[in-house]
């Protein structure tokens, strides 16, 4: 009987609503859920539960699916939010729980709790409208961000479409820069070098620091050969510029190898950001000059040759007018050593005049020798004895061989083939190599002054001719320019006959060599090929 009361008690006074529903008709339902719906007390015993749903449809939907969700699930409660309708027609939110009484009996009914979460609802539609208020603003905003971020990316893009047409215009400068044949250098105004491309660098040395014009370890003169001091470069010198200055010509030393450049420099200011830099062009003129140097001493050579043009007229002359006297005091002496035959004690007398019969048949020989060498003649081959040229050139150098007091050694070998060749270039060839041997050895001692000739067939394919000498020779260095134009290790020598003989020997298709011989003295070969038949 008190647990009866007790449960009474509760089911009277409990804050949500609780209603007993058997067959869908509410049998009995406490105050709480009366006011729930606004009804007045005992109003909705014996009611059906549809009065509760907003409509037919909701209230038939809802029962199958009560009805299925008990039967399919044993002891389980049942719970859902459901829209429900009061007396007064307002909407309410309720979450719905309920049990059947007795699985076994389901007749017996359902107790369902009913509680009010309209304000849960109400706070939730709310907090959805403005999730949903929020969604549109964040999908404005997130438009108006798309927007800025195309934009950003479309200004990236562009920037980096200028960024690369400013790099490819950068290596396109880079290259131009270091693919230029000659040198630029940029120089702040202390002096230090800034930037300087491949052309510069090798015009001062690839191995060399660049870091400021007052430690670059080269010379600097004018055309005159004086010496510029670094700090008065005139591309570095302010006084001698405004803004530019147009092909100064400098001389540049390398100290460690001694070699001379001649630059062509050209130099501008630039204003660069927050200083004024400044660029220099240097152009090498080193061959130009060369040339120009050249071409001086051609012009002196060729005022020597005119002038050896012109003695050798006159040579030619002479030895013409000294014939005839020769011929005729040969002539008389012929006549008197044929009167002397038959004249009895006079051997001594015929002796004596045979003797001036053979200098003069010498000297007349000598002439003709003088003759045909200065005289011009036309480069035609004829097919020769060798030998035969060597001991007429040393024959002819025989006073010099003499008065030096110069042993020649001749080693000829026999039996060489003709070879086609101009007779007076090879003699010049001979000439000049035997000279030179004679003017090497006449300041050495007595047992040095020896020259050796030799003749030999090279390899079956040619005749090899050798002049040696037992002079000092000449340094490896210098041995390497002994057939350039020009050079000379004589004092007063103009530089061009073994270029002249070397170039004649080509013109042969032979080759003219030199090299040491030992530690003292000096070898000359040239060859002459043998037409092959």
């Amino acid at each position: 009987m008190l647990e009866h009361e007790i449960n009474n008690a509760i089911f009277q006074n409990t804050p949500v609503g609780i209603c007993y529903v058997r067959k869908r008709i509410i049998i009995k339902c406490n105050p709480h859920f009366e006011k729930l719906f606004r009804y007045d007390r005992k109003e909705l015993d014996g009611k059906s539960v549809s009065i509760l749903y907003p409509d037919y449809y909701t209230y038939r939907i809802i029962g199958e699916k009560d009805r299925s969700f008990f039967k399919n699930n044993d002891n389980a409660f049942y719970i859902a939010e459901r829209p429900m309708v009061r007396k007064d027609g307002t909407y309410i939110w309720c979450v719905i729980s309920g049990r059947i009484i007795d699985r076994n009996r389901p007749n017996l009914g359902v107790i369902w709790v009913l509680q009010d979460i309209s304000d849960h609802k109400n706070l939730e539609e709310k907090l959805k409208a403005n999730v949903e208020k929020l969604e549109i603003i964040v999908a404005e905003r997130t438009a108006e961000l798309t927007k800025h971020v195309n934009n950003l990316n479309q200004e990236i893009i562009t920037r980096k479409k200028a960024e690369q047409i400013a790099n490819e215009s950068e290596r396109k400068y880079r290259m131009l820069f270091n693919m230029l044949p000659i040198g630029i250098s940029i120089t702040a105004q202390d002096g230090q070098i800034l930037e300087a491309n491949q052309g510069f660098k090798k015009l001062v040395g690839k191995n060399t620091r660049l870091t400021n014009w007052q430690k670059l370890a080269r010379d600097f003169f004018s055309a005159d050969g004086t010496k510029i001091p670094k700090s008065n470069l005139p591309w570095l010198n302010k006084d001698y510029q405004n803004d530019h200055i147009d092909c100064v010509e400098v001389g540049m030393r390398i100290k460690n190898d001694g070699k001379r450049h001649w630059l062509s420099v050209s130099s501008s200011i630039l204003p660069l950001q927050d200083q004024q830099v400044l660029v220099a062009a240097f152009f090498d003129i080193t061959y130009r000059k060369k040339i120009e140097e050249l071409e001086r001493l051609r012009l002196a050579e060729l005022t020597r040759l005119a002038r050896i043009d012109s003695t050798s007229e006159m040579g030619a002359a002479l030895a013409h007018q000294m014939g005839q006297p020769l011929v005729s005091a040969l002539n008389y002496l012929l006549g008197c050593q044929l009167r002397l035959q038959n004249v009895k004690g006079v051997d001594e007398i015929s002796d004596s005049v045979g003797l001036a019969i053979k200098h003069l048949e010498q000297a007349g020989q000598i002439l003709g020798r003088v003759r045909d060498f200065v005289s011009k003649h036309k480069p035609d081959k004829t097919y020769t004895n060798i030998n035969h040229l060597i001991d007429d050139i040393i024959n002819f150098l025989d006073f010099d061989i003499r008065r030096n007091n110069i042993n020649v050694k001749k080693s000829l070998a026999t039996n060489l083939p003709l070879v086609p060749l101009c007779k007076i270039e090879i003699e010049q060839v001979l000439f000049n190599l035997l000279k030179n041997s004679i003017e090497a050895v006449r300041g050495m001692p007595n047992e040095s002054r020896i020259i050796i000739v030799s003749s030999e067939l090279n390899n079956k394919n040619a005749i090899q001719v050798k002049v040696q000498d037992h002079g000092e020779g000449m340094e490896k260095g210098i041995a390497k320019q002994v057939f350039e134009p020009y050079f000379s290790t004589k004092p007063n020598g103009m530089g061009i006959g073994l270029t002249i003989c070397r170039s004649i020997i080509e013109s042969h298709e032979g080759d003219l060599t030199y090299s040491r011989a030992g530690k003292k003295g000096s070898i000359f070969r040239f060859t002459l090929p043998i037409p092959q038949e």
